[in-house]
């Protein structure tokens, strides 16, 4: 597939390599929750990163504001358009409307002046505002995103979501190719930002809200999944693949690692698995019981598993010990097993897996503890 890259960091992983070539993505937030910032840098991008000019059409700012504000991240928006790389245009909902259905407007000369490949307009709540009904207001939209199509334009429409608006009840939704939505939450007393792909038509995505930043570069987004900078020689698989290689291979022997499982997973998905990988690999298993009837209860879930002779094979040949968590005895006894033990050990404590998460959407909390 041929992919449009924003350029900004996670985003694009969230996109799974970026926006399709010629699709028009929609992105949606509340006053000052960054939409535009997020258009200029992909602008900016396109330019400098990739070659490919682009057009920034405005329906609020004139042109200084917008050359002020990209000035803040070191965007040289005035130097680009002097450089014919980049058009900012300021105009009017109906003027737009009125262009585009022309062959030859104004629009498109600048397209085809600087070769533009990359369009933000911003924002599409204005042409809500022109229109005096929700179908004009979507056969606007559609008007518009077919003209920067006919153009072969890779688009960011910004819409501004009034207060208490949600996402899902505008009709232009339903018109773009996809959905990008920024929010803003407080997280234990801090005012954070999210960004989520909600909607990428015809292209896989990772649909998780991520949180971002601003720096002097711009946005960067921070992805759920990053792949691991480092390769442990040895380690003990979690029974979950993908859990695996964002910890670099498993965990590493002789580690003491708090998985915390939200309520919302299937703990026994972890359980069995990390069970199961630890037997084949021919260590020990000690499970400390986090209720009274853990131990029947886990019995029936390695039988659901598929491991119910694998468990009785390894009972017998003493790899799985029960343990109760009493206090110096427990201690004792683990003392007892780390000394005698031929093989690495594997511990695992349910009690304290029970706010395991492969990402926390909403909090501070690390996925690991070490």
């Amino acid at each position: 597939m041929d992919r449009v890259r924003t350029g900004i960091e996670g985003l694009d992983q969230l996109l799974c390599g970026g926006l399709l070539r010629g699709n028009a993505l929609l992105v949606a937030g509340s006053p000052g929750s960054g939409k535009t910032s997020l258009g200029m840098q992909f602008l900016h991008n396109g330019i400098t990163k990739y070659g490919e000019p682009g057009l920034f059409i405005t329906f609020e700012e004139f042109p200084e504001r917008i050359y002020r504000d990209a000035e803040n991240f070191g965007w040289d928006f005035r130097g680009l358009e002097n450089q014919g790389k980049l058009k900012v245009l300021f105009t009017s909902p109906d003027v737009l409307q009125q262009d585009i259905i022309r062959d030859r407007g104004i629009v498109s000369e600048m397209i085809a002046e600087i070769g533009a490949a990359r369009v933000v307009v911003d924002s599409i709540s204005n042409l809500h505002d022109a229109e005096e009904s929700p179908r004009g207001f979507r056969e606007a939209v559609y008007g518009l995103v077919n003209a920067l199509k006919r153009e072969s334009l890779s688009a960011l429409l910004i819409r501004e979501l009034r207060e208490k608006e949600e996402i899902g009840t505008g009709p232009e939704e339903f018109v773009v190719d996809g959905l990008i939505l920024l929010t803003r939450g407080y997280v234990r007393g801090h005012n954070m930002r999210f960004i989520e792909v909600i909607k990428s038509r015809g292209s896989p995505h990772i649909a998780i809200p991520s949180l971002f930043f601003f720096g002097k570069g711009g946005i960067r987004v921070l992805p759920p999944f990053q792949e691991p900078f480092y390769r442990f020689e040895e380690a003990v698989s979690t029974g979950i693949a993908d859990l695996d290689d964002l910890l670099g291979g498993g965990i590493p022997y002789g580690s003491f690692y708090l998985m915390e499982v939200d309520a919302d997973l299937h703990q026994d998905i972890f359980d069995a698995g990390f069970a199961k990988e630890a037997l084949e690999a021919g260590d020990r298993y000690v499970r400390i019981a986090g209720q009274s009837d853990d131990k029947s209860r886990w019995r029936a879930l390695m039988k659901s598993a598929g491991m119910e002779r694998r468990l009785r094979r390894a009972t017998e040949n003493d790899e799985v010990r029960f343990l109760e968590p009493d206090g110096e005895t427990l201690s004792a006894e683990l003392d007892q097993l780390c000394a005698t033990a031929g093989a690495k050990t594997t511990h695992h404590h349910p009690s304290q897996v029970r706010s395991f998460r492969t990402l926390p959407p909403r909090s501070l909390v690390p996925m690991v503890h070490l």
